[in-house]
């Protein structure tokens, strides 16, 4: 891992742009060539200039001093919020990875981050709702105290949003909606929107709301069809199939059809047998 001086050298240098022209209208060249080689201490808002200069987010200037790796919390929160769907190996690991973290760390999100994981695990074994919702009574109520949810908020609400009851979770939607508005412009966080969507949808075909459920998902299609999001859009068709077929309308089942054609083009088989396993259960006997 670099330092600060270390990595501005090192992506200054590979970029061949000179001291005076990154330090120019921020320091003297001699303050900047001492911050490179010896890390001096200078102004957050000074490393601010410097990058918008080499070019470079602050979120890449961490990633580049990292050797082009996050560092283990962040790989623990993304991995988290990168799960498409409940996988008990892959939350086992994860949690062990995170109480290991905590030995030698005090961290809030990171203890929030073993209760969500606790909560799924709990869900995959036992089925049982109401169980699953004891570990994330003390996430939730962190963050419900809020008047403006930030983007790890945001993101541990869609993990934890299927074991609401149906109505709490819509008006969470609308909550976390309002915050999304706030970072619209921000690292494509409106793709997050589409999970919420589905989330919900998924909560309105378990409560035979399946009039409302369409609704919700016709709004995921159009999210996924600007991100190209091709996996969720095959999500959303399968609900949509499940949903028309349970109005008794017709064309259900191609819906069905397109989404499992999309799964197998683009090797989700696991994705797949889990969606397969909704199908089944939501059949009109």
């Amino acid at each position: 891992m670099m330092n600060n001086g270390e990595a501005i050298f090192y992506i200054r240098n590979n970029k061949g742009y000179s001291q005076r022209y990154v330090a120019a209208d921020t320091m003297t060249q001699g303050a900047y060539s001492k911050f490179e080689k010896l890390n001096t201490e200078i102004r957050y808002s000074a490393i601010g200039d410097i990058l918008s200069k080499l070019e470079v987010t602050h979120d890449e200037f961490i990633y580049i001093k990292q050797g082009y790796e996050h560092d283990l919390r962040q790989q623990m929160l993304n991995n988290l919020f990168s799960l498409t769907y409940n996988d008990k190996d892959v939350l086992q690991k994860l949690l062990n990875d995170a109480e290991k973290y905590l030995k030698k760390n005090e961290d809030i999100l990171i203890e929030d981050l073993c209760l969500v994981c606790q909560s799924l695990i709990l869900l995959n074994e036992t089925k049982n709702i109401a169980l699953a919702r004891v570990p994330i009574n003390k996430v939730w109520q962190r963050i419900s105290e809020r008047n403006l949810l930030f983007i790890n908020d945001i993101y541990f609400v869609n993990s934890i949003l299927y074991l609401f009851t149906i109505e709490t979770a819509l008006e969470i939607k609308k909550f976390v909606f309002r915050s999304i508005e706030k970072y619209k412009n921000f690292r494509n966080i409106e793709r997050i929107k589409v999970n919420i969507l589905i989330n919900i949808t998924l909560l309105l075909i378990k409560e035979d709301r399946f009039k409302e459920a369409i609704s919700e998902v016709e709004h995921a299609i159009v999210l996924c069809k600007k991100f190209s999001d091709y996996k969720r859009i095959a999500i959303c068709y399968i609900r949509k199939g499940i949903c028309l077929n349970n109005l008794e309308v017709t064309k259900g089942d191609e819906w069905i059809s397109k989404g499992k054609n999309i799964l197998i083009a683009i090797e989700e088989m696991t994705i797949l047998s889990a969606l397969e396993d909704e199908i089944n259960l939501n059949k009109i006997i």
